[in-house]
């Protein structure tokens, strides 16, 4: 006859038993966590810093994500047209973990650029990437940034004019504190002298706290038009762009027509006809350099600062009717009437 064990053997047998399993127990509830933890792949962040809202740029930006599957999560602020924000924006960019900064225009550009080296920084709508002092080359910036500039080089603008019509005399008016602004009224200076007609200019009047006031744009206009300004050059300029209505009314009200550098002052203002490149296209080139970083690991500064290959030649009829300055046969066979 086999004796059995003593109770106390037993006890301190399941005791052990039980103790060995919890950690196996323990370690079964925590492996489909970590496994669904490893195989779940990262969402990248993309900080959206703007100037003054949202435009169709970043339209073409997100739907470029969308229609190559790519997800990301988008966080959207403006500094509304006070780029002394963005310190603020950058310290909840750092709290978020953001992937990448994206940033719209040159005065949110420079500031942004100024004061981060860590995140990633891909440019959309910097008009002179290089004459702003941002980089010194278009093939490769050399830091921790790329991006896509939006305006037709100056040559191209002055022949988009001289097909419509021959002036003898153009006007510009600008913000003289945007570099950007600067730059443009410069560099059509010198197309629309080479093609021997007068460029004059005028820059926006400032308020006591050196922001250029907006109140001050029909008077300047009007200086313009009576030192015999037969069209008013409006260039890649955030003040103006952010003020089109007020500025294209005043000059259609003057007889005064406007050649614009920029997309929305067309479709959303009353100038006459502009060559530019399509917000779309920016917002869908700028999405595909800030994926080869998300995705592909590239450096910002192995990927050259472009502008979109085509561009379009956009007329609007009804201001053209207004003035009766109806576009030419020319001008008509390939322009996009608005």
């Amino acid at each position: 006859m086999r004796c059995g064990q003593p109770p106390h053997t037993q006890r301190r047998r399941r005791l052990l038993r039980a103790a060995s399993a919890l950690p196996l127990a323990a370690l079964a509830t925590l492996l489909p966590a970590a496994q669904a933890h490893h195989a779940r792949p990262h969402i990248p962040r993309i900080y959206m810093i703007l100037f003054r809202g949202e435009t169709g740029v970043e339209a073409g930006f997100r739907q470029w994500f969308a229609d190559n599957k790519l997800e990301a999560e988008f966080l959207v602020r403006s500094v509304d047209l006070h780029p002394g924000r963005v310190s603020g924006l950058l310290d909840e960019a750092r709290a978020w973990h953001a992937d990448l900064i994206y940033t719209w225009g040159t005065p949110v550009t420079m500031a942004v650029a100024e004061k981060e080296f860590e995140i990633p920084i891909v440019f959309t709508m910097v008009s002179a990437p290089i004459a702003s002092g941002l980089v010194r080359s278009l093939a490769s910036s050399q830091r921790n940034l790329t991006g896509v500039s939006h305006v037709v080089p100056p040559r191209l603008q002055m022949n988009a004019i001289r097909n419509y019509r021959r002036f003898e005399r153009i006007g510009a008016i600008f913000n003289p504190t945007e570099v950007n602004a600067r730059v443009a009224v410069r560099d059509m200076r010198t197309e629309v002298e080479r093609s021997g007609a007068d460029f004059v200019c005028r820059p926006v009047p400032l308020d006591d706290a050196g922001q250029p006031r907006a109140n001050a744009i029909p008077d300047v206009l009007h200086e313009l038009v009576e030192q015999g300004a037969q069209l008013l050059y409006v260039g890649p300029d955030s003040f103006l762009s952010a003020n089109r209505r007020l500025l294209t009314e005043s000059a259609l009200a003057l007889g005064l027509p406007v050649f614009s550098a920029a997309e929305v002052t067309l479709r959303d203002g009353r100038a006459l006809f502009g060559l530019v490149a399509g917000y779309g296209n920016v917002g869908r080139l700028t999405a595909h350099k800030a994926a080869q970083i998300l995705y592909h690991r590239v450096k910002p500064a192995a990927i050259p600062i472009e502008t979109p290959g085509s561009y379009s030649y956009l007329v609007n009829m009804d201001v053209a009717r207004q003035l009766g300055m109806m576009p030419p046969a020319r001008v008509l066979q390939i322009a996009e009437q608005i």
